[in-house]
């Protein structure tokens, strides 16, 4: 997400809270309805876009294509269209939040099977266990390490802040006091579905997490 008003851009993981992050900051103002949040990757946005290190790896190279085609698409929310230039993409406050990713693929998971629209779009059955539902998307899509929205094309992560869902008030809070808005109460715009986690996870889906986001793992030092 881009705002030219608090001069900030918050990368938005699926399922770490963002909605309400992008609600307090007015990504929404004059949207309704779906496909309002902006998730684009930091490579989707970054400045110069076209550069050496675009050339890297065919992961620099994907984000590229995606974010050339961003540019000729017609936006639900014209907000998830926004760009900057160099001088502004240097100087604007870059922040995100990030969660454990057990967590959070379940909370994926729980979302995804509550609605319909998820379901057609992603081929999901309406009777897929979480194990099954790992094993087939573990790595991809709204799935895909977090890190795979942090790095820039040089591969590093520049991000001036990274909260964390689990302390989400507290860093918001001081992410709000960096960008000089004072203190801001965050709304939960998404509630998800109350469960217990744990009667969904097997051992086979604890490691498979554990193998697709070691990365994260260990960067953000989360644990099971």
């Amino acid at each position: 997400m881009i705002s030219h008003q608090h001069k900030c851009i918050f990368i938005h993981i699926p399922k770490c809270a963002g909605t309400s992050v992008e609600n307090v900051l007015g990504h929404f103002d004059g949207h309704e309805g779906r496909s309002g949040q902006d998730h684009r990757s930091i490579r989707m946005i970054e400045q110069p876009g076209l550069q050496p290190a675009v050339f890297k790896n065919a992961e620099n190279i994907k984000d590229y294509i995606r974010r050339v085609r961003e540019g000729f698409r017609s936006h639900a929310n014209p907000n998830n269209g926004l760009t900057l230039n160099s001088e502004q993409y240097q100087s604007y406050y870059k922040f995100t939040f990030v969660r454990n990713p057990w967590h959070r693929a379940h909370s994926w998971y729980k979302n995804a099977m509550r609605d319909p629209i998820h379901q057609k779009n992603y081929g999901i059955d309406s009777d897929l266990s979480f194990a099954q539902f790992m094993k087939k998307f573990a790595g991809t899509g709204f799935l895909r390490p977090q890190t795979y929205w942090l790095k820039d094309y040089k591969g590093n992560i520049a991000m001036d802040f990274v909260g964390k869902f689990e302390t989400l008030a507290a860093d918001f809070n001081q992410i709000s006091s960096n960008m000089g808005l004072g203190s801001i109460d965050l709304p939960h715009k998404i509630e998800g579905q109350k469960s217990d986690p744990s009667k969904d996870f097997d051992q086979e889906s604890i490691d498979l997490i554990a193998k697709f986001y070691r990365e994260e793992i260990e960067l953000f030092n989360y644990t099971f």
